[in-house]
């Protein structure tokens, strides 16, 4: 490698890091202290990437997909399009049990389509090239990335597009596809599980209620909750603490509003 090619590489490496500056130390605070409190920043870091995986042994999200973590990526992509003032991309496999965006419902969860672009590839590979690239858009709040398969070295490549870009990825993966916890690098990995709807006292559903885990985290330790959304109110609750798998429905819930 010529001398003048490696002083090109490390004014590109520098220039990147100065872009990642701009984000660097910054958060998204979500509002629950129960929540912010367990993380080492108090609150989601921005321009980092963070991992959301589905529920384990769950025969309808292994048909039709995460449906509890996509909703629970949507809401935290509706926070940082908020946030930011910018629109989201969201990249998927054309075709697929992942093409089911409903914009109504991500509407309901905070995420508006005026905020929101999808991009449609071919499989997991061209997902995660869109999902590279669009991380190092200024220009947008987030990239939401949803792939079947994402090993280490995917992940460090676009935890360096994060940092690079100052975008915030959220990379979706379903629960039998992750691996091991600790498999991709990301700053943050979350799963999600669904549980029974909030209760009511006349016939129909209530607010919608995840178990949600934060299984990895870089400088802190794992903590769980039952959290609650509220989309006629744009709340989220924590219902309980998680304590041995299980949640206290008896919890009071701490409210979050939009």
């Amino acid at each position: 490698m010529s001398h003048s090619s490696s002083l090109e590489r490390l004014r590109q490496r520098i220039q990147r890091l100065e872009g990642a500056s701009r984000t660097a130390g910054a958060t998204l605070p979500l509002g629950l202290e129960a929540v912010d409190t367990a993380l080492p920043w108090g609150g989601l870091p921005l321009g980092c990437l963070h991992q959301v995986v589905g529920a384990d042994a769950d025969p309808a999200e292994q048909a039709t997909g995460p449906a509890a973590a996509l909703g629970f990526t949507a809401l935290l992509a509706g926070r940082l399009a908020a946030h930011r003032d910018a629109p989201v991309l969201w990249c998927l496999r054309q075709g697929g049990t992942d093409d089911t965006l409903y914009p109504p419902g991500l509407a309901q969860l905070g995420l508006p389509p005026r905020r929101i672009m999808i991009a449609r590839a071919r499989d997991d590979a061209q997902v995660l090239w869109c999902l590279e690239e669009g991380l190092r858009t200024p220009g947008l709040a987030a990239v939401v990335g949803q792939v079947r398969v994402a090993g280490l070295t995917a992940g460090r490549r676009l935890q360096l597009a994060a940092e690079a870009g100052g975008v915030t990825g959220l990379l979706l993966v379903p629960a039998g596809r992750a691996g091991p916890a600790g498999s991709v690098a990301a700053t943050t990995r979350w799963r999600v599980t669904p549980v029974p709807a909030a209760p009511v006292a006349w016939s129909g559903l209530g607010a919608v209620r995840w178990d949600v885990r934060l299984e990895r985290c870089r400088s802190g330790r794992p903590a769980g909750w039952r959290l609650e959304w509220n989309d006629e109110t744009s709340a989220l609750s924590v219902v309980a603490a998680l304590r041995d798998g299980s949640g206290d429905p008896c919890g009071n819930a701490v409210r979050w509003s939009a």
